[in-house]
């Protein structure tokens, strides 16, 4: 019975995602010998606070609608980790 449950959470943890997406790169990457020269343009800050503020104010006069906004519908998520716990105590329920 041992050998039975230590084979299924083998299998288990076996074909999880991330190992079973792994894999050897067939060449192997060339590393940077050159590196270019001069120096990086630093950019300008940009005040758009002043420019966006009208802009924001139009679309919200636009779409009156969309204050009653509520947000979507919650979703319930379980990782990798939650799937192996729960498979782990169904093993153990049904083993017995």
């Amino acid at each position: 019975m041992k050998k039975l449950i230590t084979c299924v959470l083998m299998a288990i943890l076996l074909c999880v995602p991330s190992i079973a997406r792994a894999a050897i790169p067939a060449q192997p990457t060339a590393a940077v010998t050159e590196v270019p020269g001069g120096r990086p343009a630093a950019s300008a800050p940009v005040d758009d606070s002043v420019r966006s503020t009208p802009n924001y104010a139009a679309r919200e006069a636009a779409t009156p609608q969309l204050a009653d906004f509520e947000g979507g519908g919650g979703g319930i998520w379980l990782g990798t980790g939650a799937l192996v716990v729960i498979a782990i105590v169904l093993i153990i329920v049904f083993v017995r």
